[in-house]
């Protein structure tokens, strides 16, 4: 085995002919790796077969299957299926020199701020014949040359001379903090080592062989010069934007030329010019899936066509392809309409509510929506959060307080105001001409039979709804009446940069803080202390569960909202017996290291908009426990990534508040305790198929819960309403 813990990933797709080879070339390693884990894409032949028979037996070794979704795809859930240190990729038709993982771990050893590696290459092939002579050895001397004069960062600029993602060892950390491999179709190797650049050093070990790389009549690269062109000048925006300090680092007259000469050589300076904007102006994975899309495609072809930027600029096809992706990447055109979004809260502190209402604002502002925030109350915490973001929070007085709302109001130039969970300015805006988009979040249900009325009676003031939940809307169409065509549900999310930031910089917290032991199976529920979340139901069920087993601990991370009733809850855990196993040490402003540390996440709220908490668990890989309310079956599906555990009133349109109060508030012996208590037992006694399932939930969350996606459907809505 190696010293370090080394995993080597395989993306496989249709390579039954090749996988033996590469395989083999791992088996037979100097420096045996901790973990193999094989993704195969969807192939349509027999690989996944060989795979299976050759790592029969083979300590830490996987084979996984996957829908076709491509060579990205494919490497990411490979990574996070890992867990070792380092971590080196194999491309199914590649192989490794028998010494490669060896002689990389020993360069990490050496150098501790080294954050990817790679080194030379031996080309072969289909019949694993080294090739000597023609166009692709021929590049690669010369990039190889280039690259020993200007550096290897501007040489990678100039050209992708590490080739191909088997040339690469990397830390995993690196991978986490590039916010893993992009979604794209050829460049992703070269993204992915020029994001590692901004990450730390990058080595390349030019004395040595380390791949044998295959070139083949498949390859990919090969099949769409025009994709492969726009892709290569979004890679190229984005290193620019990413590392710019790097790149003028030691910025000399020889440097300055080399990277001329790089960025030159390619035809494309005019289009990295025209990017870079776009890349400023939105998130990475954005930026990528915009240009790539088939829309920013079709209009990038153009201007990616060698000598085509002169012609096209005389053309009337330039205007259709500028209004074209403009759409596309909804910066400009319409995207950027100078429009003023006044965001109305009730409060800004702590929740998690007002935390999406926050990341909404900072991404709205980076769609060209100018944000103010106005809290009915005195604000707190995330206020100064949104300062640090350069958006405005402004607190409304306690007294005269709807008079200073309309001076406010007055003095700003309003075009649409947003409301979530407040109500305060709807006569305002209402007075001034100014549309409103309400939120329906998790409150749906704690309205009494005073607040049902007004929600309906204010119906009047809302142009238009966005509900975070299928639950939220079909309830806020039965009893509180509102028209279906007025609602559009769009989901919550995560802000993945800085949650993998937050990853990257997290300090571990040991167990022993919370008098948890190391073999304990702990249940993280993330929610304020509001006994809607359950808390009660929860007692319940770990009384049931202490009959069989006392292992079972749940770490309760919140705010308090009502100190008089978790003061009587936390007197009850102590009469009962349980304060050691349902453990209450308050709120943590960052959770992150907590959901490092627990073994799953459980959620059995009687009430749910959207919980936040649940998508940080799955950005985590924390299989869950839900109760089914609010965003659950959205998200679990078929108990791939959790459980579902029912409610104890059926139906969420039979829940209404004195329902919702009597459930939280009065201890009894809830009908789902036992429900709930054996999903507990069964995470417990199956560790590794939930880990796994984990895993999996946290590939769903870069896929569907991107919250700058989300963002995006908000600022079409906000477009609709402003129109009409």
């Amino acid at each position: 085995m190696c010293d370090r813990s080394v995993a080597v990933v395989i993306p496989l797709y249709n390579h039954a002919r090749y996988i033996g080879s590469a395989l083999d070339s791992v088996l037979n390693q100097t420096c045996r790796p901790t973990q193999i884990v094989v993704v195969d894409d969807g192939s349509s032949d027999h690989g996944v077969s060989i795979c299976r028979a050759k790592l029969d037996g083979v300590d830490g070794a996987r084979v996984l299957t996957q829908p076709n979704a491509g060579a990205h795809h494919a490497l990411n859930r490979a990574i996070e299926a890992t867990t070792s240190e380092l971590v080196a990729v194999l491309n199914s038709d590649d192989i490794f020199e028998l010494d490669k993982l060896e002689r990389c771990v020993g360069m990490f050893a050496q150098q501790p701020d080294l954050s990817l590696v790679f080194g030379r290459l031996t080309i072969i092939d289909e019949n694993d014949a080294t090739v000597t002579a023609g166009p692709t050895v021929d590049w690669l001397a010369r990039s190889i040359a280039f690259a020993r004069g200007a550096g290897t960062d501007i040489g990678l600029i100039s050209e992708n001379f590490a080739t191909t993602t088997s040339n690469m060892m990397f830390r995993k950390e690196t991978w986490t903090a590039n916010g893993g491999f992009m979604p794209l179709r050829y460049c992703h190797d070269l993204e992915f080592i020029l994001s590692a650049l901004g990450r730390g050093k990058v080595l390349f070990d030019q004395d040595r062989i380390h791949t044998k790389y295959r070139v083949h009549p498949t390859n990919t690269i090969k099949q769409r010069i025009d994709n492969v062109r726009v892709e290569i000048a979004g890679v190229l925006a984005n290193a620019l934007f990413e590392n710019s300090p790097g790149f003028a680092a030691e910025f000399n007259r020889s440097r300055i030329i080399a990277l001329f000469q790089a960025l030159s050589g390619k035809g494309l300076s005019d289009l990295i010019c025209t990017l870079l904007p776009l890349r400023s102006a939105t998130a990475k994975m954005t930026f990528f899936e915009t240009i790539t899309s088939q829309q920013g495609l079709e209009t990038l072809h153009h201007l990616a066509a060698p000598g085509s930027a002169t012609q096209l600029l005389k053309s009337q096809s330039w205007a259709l392809a500028a209004k074209t992706f403009a759409a596309t990447s909804k910066l400009s055109a319409e995207g950027s309409l100078d429009i003023n979004a006044l965001i109305e809260v009730s409060s800004f502190d702590k929740g998690g509510l007002e935390k999406v209402v926050l990341d909404s604002a900072i991404l709205l502002k980076e769609l060209g929506v100018k944000p103010l925030i106005v809290s009915c109350r005195a604000a707190g915490h995330l206020a100064e959060v949104a300062k640090a973001a350069e958006v405005e929070v402004v607190s409304l007085p306690e007294t005269n307080t709807l008079e200073a709302y309309r001076s406010l109001v007055a003095g700003r130039r309003i075009d649409i105001s947003m409301s979530h969970f407040s109500r305060l300015g709807y006569p305002i805006f209402r007075e001034r001409g100014i549309p409103n988009v309400t939120f329906i979040h998790n409150v749906y249900a704690m309205l009494d039979v005073a607040g049902v009325a007004a929600f309906k009676a204010d119906d009047a003031y809302v142009d238009r709804y966005i509900s975070v939940s299928r639950k939220a809307t079909e309830y806020a169409v039965g009893p509180l009446g509102i028209k279906p065509a007025k609602i559009e549900t769009i989901p919550n999310g995560l802000i993945i940069e800085e949650h993998l930031r937050r990853e990257a910089q997290a300090v571990p917290v040991q167990r022993e803080r919370f008098g948890l032991s190391d073999d304990d199976y702990v249940f993280l529920n993330v929610a304020s202390y509001n006994l809607h979340k359950g808390h009660y139901l929860m007692a319940d069920a770990m009384n049931l569960i202490l009959n069989l087993r006392s292992d079972v601990k749940i770490l309760c991370i919140g705010n308090v909202i009502y100190p008089p009733h978790i003061e009587q809850l936390t007197r009850f855990l102590d009469d009962a017996g349980l304060s050691r196993h349902i453990i209450m040490p308050g709120y943590f402003e960052d959770v992150t290291p907590l959901l490092q540390m627990a073994d799953a996440f459980l959620l059995p709220s009687f009430l749910e908009g959207w919980s936040i908490a649940m998508n940080e668990a799955m950005f985590h890989g924390k299989p869950m426990i839900l109760s089914d309310t609010g965003g659950s079956r959205d998200v679990i599906e078929e108990n791939d990534i959790g459980l579902i555990v029912a409610n104890e009133y059926g139906e969420v349109t039979n829940l209404n508040s004195p329902r919702l109060n009597e459930l939280a508030y009065s201890r009894r012996k809830y009908e789902t305790a036992p429900k709930l208590a054996r999903a507990m037992l069964e995470f417990a006694d199956n560790r590794e198929h939930w880990a796994e399932a984990g895993r999996r939930g946290r590939a769903k969350i870069f896929e569907k819960y991107r919250f700058e996606k989300i963002v995006g459907q908000y600022v079409d809505v906000l477009k609709g309403v402003i129109k009409r």
